[in-house]
């Protein structure tokens, strides 16, 4: 598609044009030495930025394939948001350089979805093949995104759509997740098989009615969306059983997605006005080798 021959034009016969980064760094002299760096091993520095709001205007002008962040910046801004507002224009994968090692730092990190991150000093190699797997990954991320809208497409007229929640229901779960699951196997992905139950659904139909409770089941969904990724495949399966299969980078991204699932619900329950409260037993388990998806 269009979105993917401008991050990675058709070669010709000629050599391909080197991959084009944006570099966002305050400090001068690390700023530098990074850019030649990057020189040296092949790379095009489109631009240097020294803030975030900086990094975020120069992003849209120059389409950088690749995004190299300092996770510290001065300004209002730090690397982190300024990441997230940039993959919002466009999925362009980012590499973060930080100085911090603390788990807050690497979480928020983690939750932005980035391709890899350093933690300085750093060595020219590590940087080099932090930059090579981002590529690829997002690579193979365009390419599985591409199958799975062809999927999606295919789905409105097969009837792989949950009616009440607008969510996959059981077959287009298990049609997208053997998929997803042959692409994991070939390109060495790592996914994360998430189980949710809504509790005190037969409570909500008999006391408050079973339409309530239909409502109960549309809100789960609406939460469910906000937290996982659109490339995750997200599933009710019927009554009060829902499911998802989500790209993870490590396994300790289960924790952190799991964390983040309890956290929008707080915020829901806490900013919608409901007889009811959503409330999910959630289990989840890593799926990284040959699997199905026995549910």
């Amino acid at each position: 598609n269009a979105e993917h021959q401008k991050l990675f034009p058709t070669a010709d016969d000629s050599a391909p044009d080197p991959i084009s980064i944006l570099l966002v760094e305050d400090e001068g002299l690390i700023a530098r030495d990074l850019e030649d760096t990057l020189t040296r091993l092949g790379y095009r520095v489109s631009g240097i930025a020294s803030e975030g709001a900086e990094a975020i205007e120069m992003a849209r002008e120059l389409h950088p394939q690749l995004v190299v962040m300092d996770v510290s910046l001065r300004g209002d801004v730090d690397g982190i948001e300024a990441a997230c507002a940039i993959q919002e224009d466009a999925p362009v994968p980012v590499i973060f350089l930080t100085g911090h090692s603390d788990t807050e730092t690497l979480q928020r990190a983690v939750m932005t979805g980035p391709l890899g991150y350093l933690i300085k000093p750093f060595q020219e190699d590590d940087l080099r093949c932090a930059i090579e797997v981002a590529i690829h990954k997002h690579r193979a991320d365009i390419e599985r995104r591409q199958r799975e809208e062809h999927l999606r497409r295919s789905a409105e007229n097969r009837s792989l759509i949950d009616e009440l929640t607008q969510l996959r229901n059981r077959r287009g779960f298990f049609e997208l997740g053997g998929q997803a699951l042959d692409a994991a196997r070939r390109e060495q992905h790592v996914l994360g098989l998430f189980f949710m139950d809504l509790n005190g659904l037969k409570q909500i139909n008999d006391t408050l009615g079973h339409l309530t409770g239909d409502d109960a089941l549309r809100d789960t969904a609406e939460v469910l969306r906000n937290t996982f990724r659109g490339s995750d495949i997200v599933a009710r399966l019927g009554g009060d059983e829902f499911v998802a299969l989500a790209h993870l980078h490590s396994e300790r991204d289960i924790e952190t997605l799991c964390a983040r699932l309890r956290e929008h619900l707080r915020e829901f329950n806490a900013s919608r006005q409901r007889p009811y409260q959503v409330d999910l037993s959630i289990g989840a388990t890593l799926v990284d080798g040959p699997a199905d998806l026995n549910l």
